[in-house]
């Protein structure tokens, strides 16, 4: 073999060598292998959760309020007549609006009794009121169950709101609102003096309301705090008016005594009232004086009248009145229903002295009507 043949063969071991390296690495398996250099014992994951949906059958109230046309709040204080006032509250069903079928807003004057006087013991009147939210078909009615005429229904809002507690696939809530405005003979309702911003009913002689809703399963309500019904109070102002009277005329001869109701006479009057609670109303007048000469008088004690629960022809007797409804410490019992009073059977008569000056004389009558509190 030659020199030059001698270097080619150590050259050509040399790269075999290489390239069976390069193959181990590549192909088979590797001549060193990089891993850690420290044990795992842990792996924490925190990417996925558990949700739960509590869903409640009931639909529920999660706030209510009573608001005058400003926006104050009228609970555990007195509302005035003649004035509109507004019932909020705002309700969440997790099943669904379509659900509620009804929202029933109820207030009753407690008349002294909180435990034996509740709001449906009497339907109407003056101290009944039943509002009713109607959703049977999707298109909501707002209507006035009863009074009739004591109270006026004003307009509803009904508007979509979230309820930030609910289930965000499921809860649906609403705020709505009720407007009213109570009438002349409301009754009134002081309160004991105790008004302490309390919720719930815990005041005599005021006015209670209770505001629930039903769905089409005939769940019903509760509050928020799972404590039951929506029950407050709230109070009314006293109003006392006499609004009309008519003028009574006489005519008659000297020694006679005459009323209205002979012939010459006006017949009886009618004395028109409002009073929102018991009440009492009286008569009082002036001597008869000559409209030309004023020495000529009949004095008053040969006047008298009578009417309302009053059946007996009274004479005045100097400064004290004639009673038609009440007495000066008693009180006619307050009317169940309607904005007004029409007394119409008050009757008035003189008791002409026998020798009496002839011509026209005049008196002053003085009403009285007077609400107790």
């Amino acid at each position: 073999m030659s020199k030059k043949g001698r270097k080619i063969l150590p050259t050509l071991v040399i790269l075999v060598l290489i390239i069976s390296i390069f193959t181990n690495i590549f192909v088979l398996s590797p001549i060193v292998m990089i891993g850690n250099a420290i044990d795992i014992t842990d792996s924490t994951d925190s990417s996925t959760s558990l949700n739960l949906s509590v869903l409640q059958l009931e639909p529920r109230v999660n706030w209510y309020g009573l608001e005058n046309s400003t926006g104050s709040s009228m609970l555990n204080t007195q509302l005035d007549i003649n004035q509109q006032y507004t019932f909020k509250v705002n309700i969440s069903s997790d099943q669904g609006w379509p659900d509620i079928e009804y929202i029933n807003i109820t207030a009753w004057a407690d008349l002294g009794n909180d435990s034996a006087y509740n709001y449906n013991n009497t339907l109407g009147g003056n101290i009944n009121l039943f509002l009713q939210y109607e959703n049977l078909t999707g298109n909501a009615n707002y209507t006035m169950i009863w009074p009739h005429t004591e109270v006026a229904k004003g307009s509803m809002t009904d508007t979509v709101v979230t309820d930030p507690e609910g289930s965000a696939g499921n809860t649906e809530c609403h705020n709505l609102s009720f407007s009213f405005t109570p009438s002349y003979q409301w009754r009134y309702a002081p309160g004991d003096g105790g008004w302490d911003d309390t919720p719930g009913y815990n005041d005599t002689w005021s006015w209670n309301f209770n505001i629930t809703c039903d769905d089409s399963s005939g769940y019903h309500s509760y509050h928020n705090n799972l404590t039951g019904e929506t029950i407050d109070e709230f109070g009314v102002y006293s109003y006392t008016e006499i609004i009309s009277v008519d003028w009574p005329t006489i005519s008659g001869g000297p020694g006679a005594n005459v009323s209205v109701t002979d012939a010459g006479g006006s017949n009886n009057i009618t004395i028109e009232t409002r009073s929102n609670g018991n009440f009492s109303l009286s008569a009082n007048i002036t001597n008869l004086t000559h409209t030309v000469n004023s020495n000529y008088i009949i004095q008053n004690t040969s006047i008298w009248t009578r009417g309302g629960t009053n059946d007996e022809s009274d004479f005045f007797t100097g400064t004290d009145p004639v009673y038609y409804y009440g007495g000066a410490s008693t009180y006619n019992s307050s009317e169940s229903d309607g904005t007004s009073k029409n007394t119409a059977d008050i009757e008035w008569g003189v008791d002409i002295p026998s020798v009496q000056q002839a011509g026209d004389y005049e008196a002053t009558i003085f009403y009285h009507l007077t609400t107790e509190t």
